[in-house]
Order: structure tokens, then C-alpha cells, then sequence
């Protein structure tokens, strides 16, 4: 315990004119002031509120007067019970992550490693310009843990509001700690500066540097930090959409992009407990028969790139005009964001090949199960390279993904193209990348899709004006207009799924602006009818066809944790 002294005596004053804060409000009235933006840092859903309202405008004022008598420390003596350690031991080899969050609403999220006691009084005076407004508050509570569970109530006011108000002007008082008086009105600022004197006064006024309760576990051979962030999932720590000239001048040649990667993710990257994966897809934005296959080229000392091929059947110098998206996805290492997108669950797998093996393809199940009776889960695959140089740069690695329902499996099927030999042949050393996709964030951005006669799934909406209906109908009408979003699919990253462990064979995807489409390269061979180059399952299959698609946010803003 630290007597504080002269400095513990503070005021100040928080200004604010913004929609966002009328939504935060109530949080102004925590015990303790604890600060918003930690709490935003961990994830917390600090109130509730269902605001309806048309042009709000409001300006606000929050005083108030501390005086901190004695700080408490508890980061040298913060250690988990036996008992804390046992469940979330029990939690992670359940396998399912919400039983972390169950952990979370027993104990509480965070731990601040130190308290502040003392007395504190302060208002918040208000000036509000509304209209048609219908507002509900309600009641929040924040959890807080020291050692087993301390539940820090919030000082709070339950409101209805609604009606059709110009203007309003509000003030609200509160104490913290103190003689408390019979009534607001009757507080007497120097009497209860007074009452601070006794310890018997002093309440808690602020928790400081909150810490997640799962930072306090042990880091010793049980990895236990590490098992939850695995539990938990891999994030997007990093993606971006960009545009890229493909000059096509030489058949074999594949063109390569170095990945501009900004130094803080650049460093994200480099943490091996990150065990980040990148993954990319191409658009071609011009209408043609040509595709593009790409894959990873990330050498063991040195920066990721992008390889890209052009597939034709005969050589036609032209440029190409592309839509390159990739982004980087890896683990937490940070406990404070782990459940800031619980509606966000992703995982990686990997999976080597050794060019030893001689084979053309190979097909191996995924170390994942689901239930196909319930679900589809979409699976997203990449090959990436560690080297590049003559006996592989005229390669390319193709894909898909083969489900099993019966066994609730799912498998990958890969297989290499040479341009020079025009033929398959024997697959180089690489390593598969799976993203496997669970949940997301907007259950329209991922998902299962057949092929059909138009893959665009954007609507057109109906309108009841005849002039607008004209000018949409000329908007959409107008193929050189490249601003109209409407008619532009977004970029997607695309992996084929086939049903049937059989059903797998050669067989590539192309993903043009309106359509994404199965493409197979025309193959004269006199081998044996058991080469690869005359399995034409796929060609034929029109029922057992469909894609898997992803088209995630960009995250570009170089804001993600250290």
C-alpha cells in the first residue's frame, strides 16, 4: 500500500460532441472510472442501447474532482489458484472456445494490477438537440477478477425516453467514496472533503492497467497461453486489395509480386507464435478465355511474394489487368483483442509434399471433422514454395477440395502443370495451405455456391420513380462505366469443392468480374489411359461441382497488436 499525497488530488474536465458518445453515456457513470477505451481494448460490451433517431445533436460536459488517498499493487502478487488453472485446463481440451467465455463470465475478463482509494464526486451536464428520438438504457455490468471473481457494479441510470424535443438540458451528480448526504442538492463540497480524513471513507475511485485474466496463467511446459490463442482461432491480422499489370510477353514465365507488407505486420509475421499463413486470389478483369493459377513464394529467409501464371492455349501478347487480393492470417499474442470478434473463427492447416513421392498428384483428408448434416464448411487452399528458380518457375500447382459426407471428412486433391512439357507432371516440393472457415463476421461474405448460369448475387433494388428506374437502367446499361458497383462482383478468394472421395481429377478455377468459372487445359498424350491428362470426371460433372468463396474486409490500416 502507497500513500499517494498531494498528487492524488485532481479534477478535470472531458468534453465531447458526437453521436458515438450519446451511445456511451451511462459508462461516464462507471464505479471506479474505469477507462472506456480499455475496456473497448478487451473486448467488453459496456452497456446497451437501442437508439432510433433522426438528426442528433448533443454536447456534453462531464467535471469531477478526485482525490486518491492510497494505491493498492497487485502486479507482483497476482497468481492463479489451482483451481482457476484446472478449469481453464479442462476448457481448452474440450475443444470448443466457448467454454473460455464461460471462464470469462464466472471470473471475470480483466484484472487491474492496481487500485485506487479515495473519494471522488463529479456531474455531467448535457445540451441536446433531438428529434423524433426513441431511446432505451439499460442496466451494465462489467466483471472484474481479482484472484477468484470481483464483480464491480455499474453506477448507471435506466432511461426511457421519447418524444419530439428541440432541446433539453440535463446535469446528473454523483459520489464516490465519502460522507455521503441525505440528498445531491445538500452536498457540502468542503464537509465531505473533510470525511476523506477516515479511512473508513475511501472507496474504490479507479482500477488501473487492466490486465486479461488468462495473463496471469503460468508460462511453463504446458503452454497454456499458447493452447488458448490456438483454441481461440487465427485472425486477419493484415489483407489489402490492390491492381497489378500482368504484360504477357513470354508463354513460360510466371510474373511475381513482391507482398508490400507494412513493418508492424511485417514484424507480427516474423513471431513464430504467430505461425502466420498468407493466402491471395486474382481477378482478371478483362473478359477473355485466359486464367490465372497462383501460389506462394516465401523463402525461408526472405520476403513472401506472389507467383502468377497466365494459362492460355496459345500465346497472345497482351496486358493484363488485374485485381490482386491477399492477406495475412495468424494467431493471437495479445489477450486483451482475443474475443474482440467472437463471431470470427478461423483455422489453418498445413500439409507437405515431398517431391520423392513422384507422383503427379495427391490426395490426402484434412486433419478436420464437421457434421454434414448441419453445416458447410468452406475450405480455402494454396500452394506455397520456399524456393523459385528453373526447375519449377514454369510449374504451376492446381487444387480442390473433395467431401466425404458419410464420414464427415474432407479432403485435398493437388496436381502440377509444366508449360514447357504441356502435360502434367511430377508435383515439386511445397506446402499446402487450408483455411478453414467456421464462422464469420457477416455470414454473406463466405459460404458454399454452385455454379450457375450467373454468379453475381447482387440485386438490383426496385424503385417507384420512372426517371431513376431510366438512368439505373442506362447505368447498368454502359459496359465501359468501371465505377459501377453493382454490376462489379467482389474479389473472392475461390477453392472448388467436388463431392465424392473418387470424384477429383485436374480441373482449375477462373474468376472473372461477373462469373467464376471450371477451366481444364487441353491435353494430346499417347501415355496410358491411367495418366492423369484422361480423367474427365470433373469435365463432365455438371451436379457434384460447386466453389467455396470468401471475401473478408480489408484490414489495411497497419492498426493491429505488436
Amino acid at each position: 500500500m502507497t500513500k499517494i499525497g498531494a498528487k492524488g488530488c485532481q479534477k478535470g474536465t472531458f468534453e465531447y460532441n458526437s453521436n458515438e458518445y450519446w451511445g456511451m453515456k451511462s459508462n461516464l457513470l462507471f464505479s471506479g472510472n474505469i477507462n472506456v477505451r480499455d475496456l473497448v481494448n478487451l473486448g467488453v460490451s459496456v452497456g446497451k442501447s437501442q437508439n432510433n433517431n433522426v438528426n442528433v445533436e448533443m454536447n456534453s460536459t462531464y467535471s469531477y474532482r478526485e482525490f486518491g488517498k492510497v494505491s493498492l499493487e497487485f502486479s507482483k502478487c497476482l497468481v492463479p489458484t489451482s483451481d482457476f488453472i484446472n478449469i481453464v485446463e479442462k476448457a481448452i481440451e474440450s475443444g470448443d472456445p466457448n467454454e473460455l467465455k464461460q471462464i470469462i463470465e464466472e471470473y471475470g475478463q480483466f484484472i487491474p494490477d492496481e487500485v485506487i482509494l479515495g473519494g471522488r464526486f463529479y456531474f455531467e451536464g448535457t445540451h441536446t438537440s433531438k428529434k423524433l428520438t426513441e431511446e432505451n438504457d439499460y442496466e451494465s455490468v462489467v466483471k472484474v477478477g481479482i484472484q477468484q471473481a470481483l464483480d464491480i457494479g455499474v453506477g448507471n441510470r435506466s432511461e426511457n425516453s421519447k418524444g419530439n424535443t428541440n432541446s433539453c438540458k440535463r446535469e446528473c451528480t454523483k459520489l464516490i467514496g465519502g460522507e455521503q448526504p441525505d440528498s445531491l442538492e445538500e452536498f457540502d463540497e468542503t464537509a465531505w472533503v473533510r470525511s476523506l480524513k477516515d479511512f473508513r471513507n475511501w472507496d474504490c475511485i479507479e482500477y488501473k492497467n487492466p490486465i486479461s485474466i488468462f495473463q496471469i496463467l503460468p508460462n511453463d511446459s504446458r503452454d497454456l497461453h499458447g493452447r488458448i490463442f490456438s483454441l481461440i482461432g487465427k485472425k486477419i491480422h493484415y489483407s489489402r486489395i490492390e491492381d497489378f499489370t500482368y504484360n504477357l510477353e513470354e508463354f513460360e514465365k510466371p510474373k511475381v509480386l513482391k507482398l508490400d507488407i507494412p513493418p508492424k505486420i511485417s514484424k507480427i509475421v516474423q513471431n513464430k507464435k504467430t505461425d502466420c499463413n498468407i493466402f491471395a486470389t486474382v481477378l482478371d478483369t478483362d473478359e477473355n478465355d485466359d486464367f490465372f493459377n497462383y501460389q506462394i513464394f516465401h523463402p525461408p529467409k526472405g520476403n513472401p511474394s506472389l507467383i502468377i501464371h497466365c494459362i492460355q492455349n496459345k500465346l497472345r501478347k497482351r496486358e493484363c489487368k488485374l485485381k490482386i487480393g491477399w492477406m495475412i492470417v495468424g494467431y493471437h499474442t495479445d489477450f486483451n483483442s482475443i474475443f474482440t470478434d467472437s463471431n470470427i473463427q478461423l483455422k489453418v492447416l498445413e500439409s507437405d509434399f515431398n517431391a520423392s513421392k513422384q507422383s503427379m498428384d495427391d490426395k490426402k483428408f484434412l486433419e478436420f471433422e464437421y457434421n454434414s448434416l448441419i453445416e458447410k464448411i468452406p475450405c480455402l487452399g494454396i500452394p506455397v514454395l520456399s524456393k523459385l528458380d528453373s526447375s519449377n518457375e514454369s510449374i504451376v500447382i492446381g487444387h480442390h477440395f473433395f467431401n466425404v459426407k458419410e464420414n464427415n471428412k474432407i479432403g485435398s486433391y493437388t496436381f502440377s502443370y509444366c508449360f514447357k512439357h504441356n502435360h502434367y507432371v511430377n508435383l515439386p516440393d511445397f506446402t499446402f495451405y487450408t483455411l478453414i472457415i467456421s464462422k464469420y463476421s457477416n455470414p454473406d461474405d463466405y459460404g458454399m455456391s454452385s455454379f450457375t448460369k450467373n454468379n453475381f448475387k447482387g440485386k438490383i433494388p426496385s424503385f417507384s420513380s420512372n426517371s431513376f428506374k431510366a438512368k439505373m437502367n442506362k447505368m447498368i446499361k454502359s459496359k465501359s462505366s468501371k465505377s459501377d458497383s453493382l454490376r462489379q462482383m467482389k474479389l473472392k478468394y475461390v477453392s472448388l469443392h467436388t463431392s465424392g472421395e473418387n470424384n477429383c481429377g485436374p480441373i482449375f478455377l477462373k474468376q472473372k468480374s461477373k462469373k467464376i468459372k471450371r477451366y481444364t487445359i487441353k491435353i494430346s498424350c499417347g501415355q496410358a489411359s491411367s495418366c492423369i491428362c484422361k480423367n474427365s470426371t470433373l469435365k463432365k460433372s455438371k451436379t457434384n461441382l460447386e466453389y467455396a468463396f470468401f471475401t473478408p474486409k480489408e484490414e489495411n490500416k497497419d492498426e493491429t497488436e505488436a
